[in-house]
């Protein structure tokens, strides 16, 4: 993507190749899946598009759809020391073990498209958080290794409906109903040489244009290396993974003790990453 005139454009990968007699992957789930020299090779040529040349069309004839329709898995992590203090002393284990819940990485929702409110929650609330995607297959990684494994990073909201998760978590186990219906990825992944997870990035969160929630991707008890590398332990991960940040305190409904209603429409915004906005219905 490039602005030129204040106006936002996207450059068709495949219509680039082409004009080069270049080949790439179909898709960017066959991107993900490729190996790090195609990778490599389809950035280079991207850099190498002229931003006068054949391939680029303006950002608002394009649709935005999830970036991974169907994730190899989905984990959720509970990072943020800020939004695990909010409502509950925290065990011991919290500060030695990255914990994490899976969620259906068949229940994926993209930008601008509608979230059906479930039938069974009264409460329904978000989570404003950052989304890793596993770009390469891995296993048994240190902290300090893990982070090679990313090909990129994205938005991600935690749907949750909260009375359901309290009747689950009570019993020892889940969240499952509570979170599986809807989780929401996008616009776009970007890529780690254009985006360092930690560093302070500005993450707001507005529903129906007010703001709701105010805070950074900075904070987190647990990197990301470190958790990715708590999962891959004597475990693979597999390309297009993705792995939840968990949210800070205050972005969610739930710290805030506010909720959402039907009908509205949530947008979480994270500085370099963009804006993910979906309308609840």
């Amino acid at each position: 993507m490039a602005a030129r005139d204040d106006v936002l454009r996207v450059l068709d990968v495949g219509a680039w190749a082409r004009s080069r007699d270049a080949e790439t992957p179909a898709d960017l789930v066959d991107l993900v899946e490729s190996s790090p020299a195609t990778q490599e090779r389809v950035t280079d040529l991207v850099r190498s598009a002229p931003e006068d040349g054949l391939g680029w069309v303006r950002g608002d004839e394009v649709r935005f759809a999830a970036p991974l329709r169907a994730p190899n898995s989905l984990r959720d992590f509970f990072a943020f020391r800020s939004h695990a203090e909010m409502r509950r002393p925290l065990p011991e284990a919290w500060e030695r073990v990255p914990v994490y819940f899976k969620g259906n990485r068949r229940s994926i929702v993209g930008p601008e498209e509608d979230v059906a409110w479930p039938s069974y929650t009264r409460k329904l609330d978000y989570e404003a958080e950052v989304a890793a995607v596993v770009g390469r297959k891995a296993r048994d990684l240190s902290a300090q290794e893990a982070p090679q494994a990313v090909f990129g990073y994205t938005i991600m909201n935690d749907w949750s409906a909260r009375d359901v998760q309290k009747d689950e978590m009570s019993v020892g186990l889940g969240p499952s109903k509570a979170k599986d219906f809807a989780t929401s990825l996008g616009p776009w992944i970007v890529t780690p040489d254009e985006w360092d997870p930690e560093a302070d990035h500005a993450v707001t969160v507005t529903v129906d244009g007010e703001l709701w929630s105010s805070g950074s991707t900075a904070g987190r008890h647990w990197t990301f290396g470190q958790m990715l590398s708590h999962a891959s332990q004597d475990e693979d991960l597999w390309p297009t993974d993705v792995l939840g940040s968990g949210t800070f305190g205050g972005g969610c409904g739930l710290d805030l003790r506010r909720w959402i209603a039907p009908g509205q429409e949530v947008e979480i915004t994270v500085q370099g990453l963009g804006a993910l906005r979906n309308r609840v219905v």
